[in-house]
């Protein structure tokens, strides 16, 4: 598949500099054409990234600006109805609004990454559920 903003090299498309100033959809329309298997993460400008964490499919877009869409367009993006309600309850809401989501559920309080996906959902649970056991 031929790039028109891409930087080729024999392993493919590895680089993206022309679609530098785009929004964030329309760049990963442009880099899941050219490596459908990308796995894109979003990070503030000037963040710290690792070099000892390679992976082949990721790439990184730095953002500078976050702009909010018209208000017709907008998303939902917080469901602060769901709060005392079970993961069983949120989950399939959630999914009726944004049936991409990538929901990952933690315990209140929990280390996690800093990166923005914006088809990661975060729910955070600090109820025990069953019985603690050893073992």
């Amino acid at each position: 598949m031929s790039s028109t903003t891409g930087v080729q090299s024999t392993g493919g498309v590895w680089s993206w500099p022309n679609i530098i100033g785009f929004t964030m959809e329309d760049a990963m329309i442009i880099i899941l054409r050219d490596k459908p298997d990308a796995d894109i993460v979003f990070l503030p400008v000037g963040s710290p990234v690792t070099t000892n964490d390679f992976r082949p499919n990721r790439v990184r877009i730095f953002l500078d600006t976050i702009v909010s869409p018209p208000r017709e367009t907008q998303k939902k993006t917080c469901w602060p109805e769901f709060v005392g309600l079970s993961i069983t309850q949120a989950v399939p809401s959630i999914l009726k609004d944004m049936p991409n989501a990538e929901i990952e559920v933690l315990a209140l309080g929990s280390p996690m990454t800093h990166d923005f996906r914006p088809n990661r959902v975060r729910i955070f649970v600090d109820t025990v559920a069953q019985t603690p056991m050893v073992g």
